[in-house]
C-alpha cells in the first residue's frame, strides 16, 4: 500500500515540477494558508506546515538562483 501512495507522489511531483517557478510558488503558498486555517483554534498537522514553508522557501531559492543568472 505504502509503494502505491510513493508512485503517486512522485507522479504528482513530476506534473507540479513541470509547472513555472511563480506557479509553483502561488500553489505551495496557498496550500499553506489553508493549512494554517484548520478546523477552529487548534492546527490541522503542524509537520505539513513546517515542510510547506521548506518548500516555499526553496522555491524562493530557485527563483533567486535564476534571477541571479540573468
Amino acid at each position: 500500500m505504502a509503494k502505491q501512495a510513493d508512485k503517486k507522489a512522485v507522479k504528482e511531483a513530476e506534473v507540479v515540477s513541470k509547472l513555472p517557478l511563480e506557479q509553483q510558488l502561488q500553489n505551495k503558498r496557498e496550500e499553506l494558508l489553508i493549512a494554517r486555517q484548520g478546523l477552529g483554534s487548534t492546527l490541522q498537522n503542524p509537520h505539513h506546515i513546517n515542510a510547506l514553508k521548506k518548500e516555499i522557501a526553496r522555491i524562493l531559492t530557485q527563483i533567486n538562483a535564476t534571477e541571479g543568472d540573468k
